[in-house]
């Protein structure tokens, strides 16, 4: 049968993508038959591998190879389902069924796995050589091996204490066979030789096979991925010479230029990680100036031409500068303990470079977008380690992309053109929106908050500043048109309740429009269909009800200068802003949908802003009880707005217990009140 498809044409790309899935799932079934009868299947599996193989040697030139490599392809797929699992997200692990079998195997030459893994790895390396390489090895037959050693490099790399481990148990039956499987590549300096190989397999995929994305992101994102993922694999091959030509590609090189954007940061990641299994810190340190300085300093070199902007909206000019910071962004992402210091001086090299881009740039949504995606992913790998000197720099640098941004880009994003959308793809249009969102929101995370405490630098904004800063420029252009889009929806919900959290007083004093426009969105928010976004609208109103609540305890005003608008009997009325969400909160918990699971943060939030309008809350009860005509009813509610704010000795202070003894009022509420009211 797969002789017979080998001449099928088809390039329909979602047809592609779908059959694909659907036939790994069908290999993957027939892997567990064969896993069966592994003692059969295994060897027969290496039969007709090695048949073809010699086969494809033993052709003349004027044959066609086509029936044979097809057979081939179909070989290294089942194969590949046969000797490994596919464990996404998991650690990869030799399958049971192969380890328990084969017990009368004494020699690992003879063992049926091992003679089909090394069959297979020989048919690979052939592909290193050019001439070979053009006549036989195809993109698609490229994806196929560099799929099957992935996985198989994952599978029977094994750590060698492993083997060890399973060698001190015994040596009799199954457990011999185990030994054999956990340690057989690892015999002679085959390991070594199979991640040397690997290596020089990835540069001949990314640079040879130009424009074959599917092979190059199996490279990238599989096998080069595989080899780094585990300590043991990674402090071998970064040891290699084929590795450290690898990297020196990548830094001065031209070649790996051709990979999109996508590949470049992955491949920048993966190159970046290998770092942390450099067991000498000096050696770490050096290897990533090694790979990351020349790719900062062609940055900072381009963002220094005197003719910048004459040159700078040349195809090629953006084209590089866009693959620059891709690499920048790759790196940043692979930001750990150990690398951190030295990740952090090549984003403190760029700082500059990046604001002049920013500038140059202001009409260039794509530069725009790669910049500020830059700056998210290295304060998000940043935050936990700063001390206050560096968060200063950082903030300092923050507070100009964001003055800049202002200036250039505030009237990109015009309100109008949000009822236009009709898809999620076409929102894609303010992903530079939704990436500065992100960058409030990692500014605003708790592991920056109380680093600037500690530096008495003088002139350097506080993360409060900056938060305010970016909060001005982002507020005008989210509407609520813009907020029924679910991933713009949900990192601005995060960034209000991040915001509201942590500096509740900065948005107590906004302008009357500017906090107008947060809260009418957290009353959007609360009536989202999105469960997460409801429950992070209720921790900001929270936050917002709970400053109120401390600040009059102070003597203070809290939000008392702050009223909204509403709809009233008599038309339309100011009130108070905790009057209102009390108002909201009790008409979604008794004549609406409401989610059960929320109730805990519906009671966090509700608390505070009883304590805020006791009297207002007595009179909605009042007024609701007299509206009941049956009596039943009507005492069964009494009982139950009784015990909400009564039972379980409630006190009025918003610390943790107090908080805990009214989650479970407001839980028996619910359940007192399902019976008869609108819930669900």
């Amino acid at each position: 049968a797969a002789a017979d498809s080998a001449f099928e044409d088809s390039d329909d790309a979602e047809y592609f993508h779908v059959s694909v899935s659907k036939r790994d799932e069908q290999l993957a079934l027939y892997a567990l038959i064969a896993r069966a009868a592994a003692d059969t299947t295994i060897p027969f599996l290496e039969q007709l591998f090695s048949e073809r193989f010699a086969r494809l040697s033993q052709r003349d030139v004027e044959n066609d190879p086509t029936r044979t490599l097809e057979e081939l392809y179909w070989l290294l797929l089942i194969t590949s389902h046969v000797l490994t699992d596919s464990g996404e997200g998991e650690t990869l692990l030799i399958p049971e069924a192969l380890q328990a079998g084969f017990t009368n195997v004494v020699e690992v030459a003879q063992h049926p796995v091992v003679t089909l893994s090394w069959s297979i790895i020989n048919f690979s390396r052939q592909c290193l050589d050019p001439g070979i390489r053009g006549r036989y090895f195809s993109p698609r037959l490229m994806e196929a091996v560099i799929w099957f050693l992935a996985r198989w490099v994952a599978t029977y790399l094994v750590p060698l204490d492993v083997s060890r481990e399973i060698d001190s148990v015994g040596r009799h039956g199954s457990q011999h066979s185990r030994k054999l499987l956990n340690s057989f590549a690892w015999d002679n300096n085959q390991g070594e030789l199979v991640l040397d190989f690997v290596v020089l397999m990835s540069m001949v995929a990314l640079t040879t096979y130009q424009g074959e994305i599917e092979l190059q992101t199996l490279t990238c994102q599989k096998l080069l991925a595989s080899v780094v993922r585990r300590k043991h694999t990674c402090a071998y091959v970064v040891q290699l010479d084929s590795w450290r030509d690898l990297t020196r590609a990548f830094a001065s090189g031209r070649s790996l230029f051709s990979l999109s954007g996508r590949l470049q940061r992955s491949l920048a990641e993966t190159l970046a990680c290998a770092a942390s299994c450099i067991k000498d810190p000096e050696a770490s340190v050096q290897y990533l100036r090694d790979l990351m300085g020349p790719v900062a300093g062609c940055l900072v070199e381009n963002a220094s031409r005197s003719d910048l902007k004459s040159v700078a909206h040349q195809p090629d000019v953006i084209y590089m500068v866009c693959c620059l910071l891709e690499r920048l962004r790759g790196a940043a992402r692979a930001t750990q303990p150990r690398t951190q210091k030295v990740l952090f001086e090549m984003g403190h090299t760029v700082m500059n470079s990046l604001l002049t881009l920013l500038e140059v740039y202001k009409n260039q949504s794509e530069v725009i977008y790669m910049i500020l995606k830059f700056v998210v992913d290295f304060i998000d790998g940043q935050a936990v380690f700063l001390d206050g000197k560096e968060t200063s720099v950082l903030m300092s640098f923050c507070l100009r992309l964001l003055q800049i941004y202002s200036s250039h880009n505030i009237g990109k994003v015009m309100l109008s053109l949000s009822s236009t959308l009709r898809s999620e793809s076409q929102s894609e249009k303010y992903k530079d929106l939704r990436a500065l969102l992100r960058l409030l929101t990692n500014i605003c995370s708790k592991d920056l908050v109380g680093f600037l405490s500690d530096s008495n630098i003088e002139g350097s904004p506080d993360i409060a500043e900056v938060i305010y800063v970016g909060l001005d420029i982002v507020t005008p252009l989210i509407s609520l048109d813009l907020l029924k889009y679910p991933k713009l929806s949900r990192d601005y919900f995060v960034l209000m309740s991040h915001l509201l959290e942590v500096y509740p007083e900065k948005v107590a004093h906004l302008n009357r429009d500017a906090f107008g426009r947060i809260t009418g969105s957290l009353e959007f928010g609360l009536r989202n269909q999105d469960g997460d976004v409801v429950e992070r609208c209720l921790t900001a109103v929270n936050a917002l009800a709970s400053y109120h609540f401390k600040e009059r305890l102070g003597g203070r005003g809290g939000l008392g200068s702050q009223v909204m608008e509403s709809e009233g009997s008599n038309g339309k009325l100011q009130e108070s802003i905790s009057s209102h969400f009390l108002r909201l909160l009790l008409q979604l918990l008794l004549f609406e949908d409401f989610r059960m699971e929320l109730a805990g943060s519906a009671a966090d939030a509700l608390l505070p802003l009883l304590f805020c309008e006791q009297e207002l809350y007595q009179r909605l009860v009042h007024e609701l009880l007299e509206k009941e005509q049956n009596p039943t009813v009507k005492s069964r509610l009494a009982l139950a707005f009784h015990n909400l704010t009564s039972s379980n000795n409630l006190s009025s202070t918003l610390d943790r217990p107090n908080r805990q003894k009214f989650r479970k009022n407001l839980r028996v509420f619910l359940g007192e009140v399902s019976g008869f009211m609108q819930i669900k």
